[in-house]
C-alpha cells in the first residue's frame, strides 16, 4: 500500500520538463487510424526535430526526460546516444495500443522488462523511468506501480490527478513516493492546478493546444509564486513542428486535437524555455542513470545451408504502376511504400515502377523525380489531365507481361501484393483486392464513399453475373496481353470498374484476394460524387444492354440467314 510521502527531501523551485520523443504519425489523435505496421513508411521528422528540441534546451540551460517508445529504440539508437551525451535522460513510454489494463501483472512485468533491455541497449544507459502511451493512470490502475517496482523502475509518471478522480488523496497532486512490500517507486504526477478539490489539467500537450494562452500562463505563474513543489509539464516532439505533413485522416475531432493552434504552442514552448529553468525526472529525485557495461555480441550462426545446392532463382520481372494526380504530400510516404515492397518482392520477383503523372498542377511530377531518382522507375507524364484508369492503360502500355497497379494513396497495404501475385497462376487474367469479400475489411473510411461502391459493386455483380464481390478497387495484378490492347470509355474512376465488368462479361478468369481498404492519409480524393453516381448508371446500362445483345445473338441459328 502507498504511504504519503514527505517531499521536502526533493530540490525546491526547479520545474521538470518531459518529452515524448514520437513522430507526427505517432500522435494519439492517430493511434486507432495509422497502424504500427505502417510506421516505417512515413517520411520521417522526429530527428530534425529532436536536434531542433536539443539545441533549443542547450541554448536555455535546460535538460529533461525523453520518453522513447521501443519502436523509436529499434529504428534510430544512435539518436537516443546523442539524447544522452547532450546531458538528458531517456525513460520507457509504453507502446501505443498495448493496454496494460488488459493485462495480467506478470504481463505487464514482461512487457515493459522486454521493451526496457532494448531501450537500454540502444542508449547505452539504465533505464529508471516509465509512463503509459495511452492513458493515465486512474485510482483503480494503480496497483501496476507495484508491478513497475518489482520490474526495478525508479519512478513512473503516469498520473494526471484528473478534476476529482485523487480527490481523497490531495498529496498524490505532487512527487510523491509509493512504498510496497517489494519495494519502493516515485510517483511524478504532471501538473494540475487544485480549485475547491477540483483539478483541471494543465501540464502541456493537448491542454496547450485547447485552453487560451492566458489561462496556461495565468496558472503556470500561480503555481511558480505560490507553490515550492516541482512544476511538471509533458510535451510531444511534434509539438515543436509547426510544419508537419497534415494527415487527412479521422473526424474534425482529430484535426483540432493534433494541429489547433501549432504556431502558437512553438511560441508557447519558447517563451517557457526563456522564463524557467527545467530539469529531468531523474535529476529532479537525485537519482543516477548508470551507464551499462558493453554486452557481448551474439555468437555468429553459420550461414544456412541453401535447399537447392548450385540451382540460381530467376526472379519473375513485374511492373507496378501508380497513377498519381496532385499527390505532392503523399509522394514521400509512396516512395517509402514501394521502397519496402521492392524488398518485399524479392527473391521471386524483380520489380520496376511505372509512375504516371496525369498533369498534376502542383509539385507532384519535381517530388516523383526526386523521390524516385535512384530506383528501377519510368516516370510518364499526361500533357492533359485523362484520369485514374487512363493512367493505369498509360502504364500497362510499357510494362511488363505481370503488372499490377495500385492507389498513391496506399489505401491498401501495398504489402498484399505478393500474396496476390501468388494468385496470377496460368488461366487467371486478373487479380483484384476486395475489401467487400467476407474475408476483407474496412478501416475509417467514409461512410458516402464506402456506401458508393459497395452499391456500385453489388451492381455490376448482378449484370455481369460475376461473384466477384469488388469492382472498383484499383489494386490489382494484370496478365499485361488481356487488357493491353483493350479501349475504355471511361478514362476516370469509371474506367475502373469498366475494365474489370468487361473482362468478366468476356469469360476472362478473375481472382479477387480479401483485403483492407484503409482512409486516405494524405491529400484528397479526387472523386467528383455526383458525377461519379451518375456515370455508374451509365455504364451498368451499357453493360446490361451488351450482356443482352450477345445472349439474344447466341439464341439466332446460324442457318438462318439472318445477320448476328
Amino acid at each position: 500500500m502507498a504511504q504519503i510521502p514527505e517531499t521536502n527531501t526533493l530540490k525546491p523551485r526547479r520545474h521538470v520538463l518531459t518529452i515524448a520523443l514520437e513522430d507526427y504519425f505517432q500522435g494519439p489523435a492517430f493511434s486507432k487510424i495509422i497502424s504500427k505496421r505502417r510506421w516505417s513508411h512515413f517520411e520521417s521528422r522526429f530527428e530534425n526535430n529532436c536536434l531542433h528540441v536539443l539545441e533549443q534546451l542547450k541554448k536555455a540551460g535546460s535538460s529533461a526526460t525523453f520518453f522513447v517508445n521501443s519502436w523509436v529504440a529499434r529504428t534510430r539508437p544512435d539518436l537516443l546516444k546523442q539524447v544522452v551525451k547532450e546531458g538528458h535522460e531517456i525513460a520507457l513510454a509504453g507502446q501505443r495500443g498495448v493496454s496494460f489494463r488488459k493485462m495480467k501483472p506478470d504481463m505487464l512485468r514482461d512487457h515493459c522488462a522486454r521493451d526496457r533491455e532494448l531501450l537500454e541497449n540502444a542508449c547505452g544507459r539504465r533505464v529508471l523511468g516509465f509512463r503509459v502511451t495511452d492513458v493515465w493512470l486512474k485510482p483503480a490502475d494503480l496497483w501496476a506501480l507495484e508491478e513497475l517496482a518489482k520490474d526495478g523502475f525508479a519512478y513512473d509518471s503516469s498520473v494526471i490527478p484528473f478534476l476529482r478522480a485523487f480527490s481523497t488523496e490531495p498529496w498524490r497532486q505532487f512527487i510523491h513516493k509509493n512504498e510496497f512490500a517489494a519495494g519502493s517507486i516515485w510517483e511524478v504526477p504532471l501538473s494540475c492546478q487544485s480549485f475547491g478539490g477540483f483539478m483541471p489539467p494543465f501540464a502541456g500537450g493537448n491542454y496547450f493546444r485547447q485552453y487560451p494562452e492566458w489561462f496556461t500562463q495565468g496558472l503556470i505563474r500561480d503555481w511558480d509564486s505560490k507553490l515550492t513543489e516541482p512544476l511538471v509539464l509533458y510535451f510531444r516532439l511534434w509539438d515543436f513542428d509547426p510544419n508537419q505533413p497534415r494527415l487527412q485522416v479521422g473526424s474534425p475531432l482529430t484535426e483540432v486535437r493534433h494541429y489547433r493552434n501549432g504556431e502558437r504552442m512553438v511560441r508557447t514552448l519558447s517563451n517557457l524555455f526563456e522564463r524557467f529553468k527545467f530539469f529531468g525526472i531523474a535529476d529532479q529525485l537525485n537519482l543516477q542513470a548508470s551507464p551499462l557495461s558493453p554486452r557481448a555480441a551474439p555468437a555468429q550462426l553459420a550461414e544456412p545451408v541453401a535447399r537447392t545446392v548450385g540451382a540460381k532463382v530467376i526472379a519473375k520481372p513485374v511492373s507496378i504502376i501508380v497513377p498519381c494526380f496532385n499527390e505532392q504530400e503523399g509522394i514521400p510516404f509512396l516512395a517509402n511504400n514501394l521502397t519496402a515492397l521492392r524488398e518485399e518482392l524479392k527473391p521471386e520477383f524483380e520489380a520496376e515502377f511505372i509512375l504516371v503523372d496525369d498533369a498534376s498542377s502542383d509539385n507532384t511530377w519535381d517530388l516523383l523525380s526526386r523521390h524516385f531518382a535512384n530506383s528501377p522507375a519510368k516516370l510518364l507524364r499526361h500533357e492533359q489531365n485523362k484520369g485514374v484508369s487512363a493512367a493505369i492503360m498509360t502504364g500497362l502500355a510499357e510494362s511488363q507481361e505481370i503488372a499490377c497497379s495500385l492507389d498513391c494513396d496506399c489505401s491498401y497495404d501495398p504489402s498484399e501484393m505478393k500474396p496476390m501475385l501468388a494468385l496470377l497462376r496460368d488461366e487467371v487474367d486478373m487479380v483484384t483486392a476486395s475489401p467487400y469479400h467476407p474475408n476483407g475489411s474496412v478501416l475509417n473510411v467514409p461512410g458516402w464513399r464506402l456506401g458508393l461502391s459497395r452499391c456500385s459493386s453489388a451492381l455490376y455483380r448482378l449484370v455481369t453475373r460475376s461473384p466477384m464481390h469488388t469492382f472498383t478497387s484499383c489494386f490489382r495484378v494484370y496478365r499485361r496481353s488481356a487488357v493491353v490492347g483493350m479501349t475504355l470509355k471511361n478514362s476516370g474512376f469509371l474506367g475502373v470498374a469498366e475494365l474489370m465488368g468487361r473482362l468478366a462479361l468476356d469469360g476472362h478468369r478473375i481472382v479477387e484476394h480479401p483485403a483492407t481498404l484503409e482512409v486516405r492519409i494524405f491529400g484528397q480524393s479526387k472523386m467528383k460524387i455526383l458525377r461519379t453516381i451518375f456515370g455508374h448508371f451509365g455504364l451498368l446500362n451499357e453493360m446490361a444492354w451488351s450482356r443482352y445483345r450477345e445472349r439474344k445473338a447466341e439464341k439466332i441459328p446460324e442457318s438462318s440467314g439472318l445477320p448476328v
